[in-house]
Order: C-alpha cells, then structure tokens, then sequence
C-alpha cells in the first residue's frame, strides 16, 4: 500500500496476536515501523523492530508516540475467561492506563492517524447480528464482560471527544474473537481456539472444553483484521466506531469437532465447567464497513483454523 510508504509508524502491543501480524505486513511496505513489547518478541527475526515498553508509565507512551505520522493501538493486558473472573480488578485498571495514556500521549505528540481496536464486548446482549447503532448504553454489557465493557465504552467516548476537540483522526474498530498465527496459547490466559488446539495436542483421550456447547461467536482470522485495519486506517476521517468480523455465527461444539477433524484426532469431546461460558450469543453485522471498503477478504473458518494449526505444529510444538 503507497499510502504507508515512508510514513513513521508505531504499532503499541507489536508482540501480541495482531500486532505482530500487523507488524510483518507493514516490513513489507516500510521499514520505518518500529513496534513495542512489554514481556517477549514472539518472532525473533524481527526483533530490530522492536523497543521495550511499559504503557502504565505515561512517560514511556510519550516516547514511543513522538515523531510518528501513524500509531496502531492493539496494546492489551489479556485474559481468558478464568483470569477475567479472577482478577478483575488488575485486569480493568491496568487495561485503562495502558489505552488511555497512549490516547493522550498522541494527541499531545500530535499524531496525524491513531487507530484503536475496540471489542464486541462493548455490546449489551443480542440475540441476533449487532450493528454499531445498536448499542444501547442505558443496558449493560454481558454480566462477565461488564467490566470490560463499560471500560470500553468509556474509552470510545474519550476517542470522540479528542476527535472532536483536538486535531486528530482516531478511528475506532470493533472486532469479535480474533485467532490465527501468533496466538496465546497459555492455558491461563487463552481464549478458545489457542486453548482447544494446544489441547488436541496433548496425549489425553478426550478432547475437554470449558463452557456450554451451544454459546455461539463470530471468530474472525487475525489476516483479515489486519487487512481491514489498514484500509480503514487510511481512510478519511470518520468519528464513530465501526464493526469488522467474519459475521458468520458458530457454535462452539462445531468449532470444536472442526479443530478435531482439522488435526486429525480421534478425541472425543467432553464439555466441563459450565460456569465458565461466556456470553451466549455475539455475532457483528458487517454492513457499515462493507459499503466504505469493497471485498474485504473473509477467510474461511475451516482454512483459517488449517493455518493456525499449522503454524502450531510448527513453531510451539
């Protein structure tokens, strides 16, 4: 893409799932892009790119930010559902400091273009597909996103003030359960995908997923995300959120016999631990999106999980 040629560009959170994904497109357009890391660089062979930062600390956020026509926020203290339960708090504080600090250190650095990736646990509970005005901030999110949630929702809003007030272009993109090379594959902190293909793997005889077989997600393939976040990125200035997602809804029992079939494993499936489903259904509506940028690619659920996976066997193993 010409437009990111030669352009000084700052990805915050480069060593996570999207970041570093992001990252290895944009060293194909630009070797100005440097990218932060808080704990581990996940691919070493491009660890020139990366500088070493801590997003609670405003002073590092003003380091990193300075001088750049671009920054990409997809800095994250992650969780999966056990930890989001088990430690709230920290999860919630840490997550506003690290998002709003890199907000005002770009405004005050003056960064031409932020784009900030949102979630779909913004959205209050919907039994079917949910498009951006659909948010209603007199409901609250589901009760184990509520937290989550609402900082989100307050974190967008900060977004449209400094929009509307400051001279800057934040765009906001609101993306569902994201998956692909690069992933987390701590048991801990995984969420569903990383969690059930490191445990195809294991020398046990049935395949155990945490949950309720019947809770449905909008699993979108972290390539495509990455393709859909410089498209918008470079678009003109539009002040509100916009969602990006596969907006295909699938249960996690079939996901879980695709990951089997894909690996093929004989496992069998035993669903435990019902009190660790999440919300049942969450699914985007993609229109909004679809109308400002033609044929964003969708890869397929069954050929992105045969990536991921191989990238797996490859490089975790």
């Amino acid at each position: 893409m010409k437009f990111y040629k030669n352009k000084k560009i700052f990805i915050a959170g480069g060593s996570g799932l999207v970041g570093t994904n992001l990252l290895l497109r944009l060293i194909s357009i630009n070797h100005k892009v440097k990218a932060s890391y808080n704990t581990k660089i996940q691919n070493k062979k491009i660890k020139k790119y990366y500088k070493k930062y801590n997003f609670i600390n405003y002073k590092d956020c003003l380091k990193a930010t300075k001088n750049m026509d671009i920054v990409f926020i997809s800095a994250v203290k992650g969780s999966g559902i056990f930890n989001m339960k088990k430690n709230f708090d920290d999860n919630i504080i840490d997550n506003f400091l690290i998002r709003s600090n890199l907000l005002k250190s770009c405004v005050e650095n003056h960064v031409k273009k932020v784009l900030w990736i949102s979630s779909s646990t913004i959205y209050q509970p919907s039994p079917k597909k949910i498009k951006e005005s659909d948010l209603d901030l007199n409901i609250d999110p589901y009760n184990i996103y509520l937290g989550t949630g609402w900082l989100y929702r307050y974190l967008e809003k900060l977004c449209l003030f400094y929009n509307q007030s400051k001279k800057i272009d934040i765009k906001i993109i609101r993306t569902s359960s994201i998956y692909g090379p690069y992933d987390n594959f701590n048991e801990k902190k995984s969420h569903v995908i990383p969690a059930l293909i490191k445990k195809v793997f294991k020398k046990k005889k049935v395949l155990e997923v945490w949950g309720n077989k019947k809770v449905i997600r909008d699993f979108v393939y972290v390539d495509d995300l990455v393709d859909a976040i410089l498209k918008f990125t470079k678009t003109k200035k539009i002040l509100q959120p916009i969602n990006f997602s596969s907006g295909e809804a699938t249960s996690i029992i079939k996901l879980a016999n695709k990951i089997l079939y894909i690996a093929k494993s004989d496992k069998k499936l035993h669903f435990n631990h019902l009190e660790r489903s999440s919300a049942s259904f969450r699914v985007l509506e993609n229109k909004k999106i679809n109308k400002i940028i033609k044929n964003l690619k969708r890869t397929d659920l069954d050929i992105g999980l045969k990536k991921t996976i191989q990238w797996y066997k490859k490089f975790v193993i």
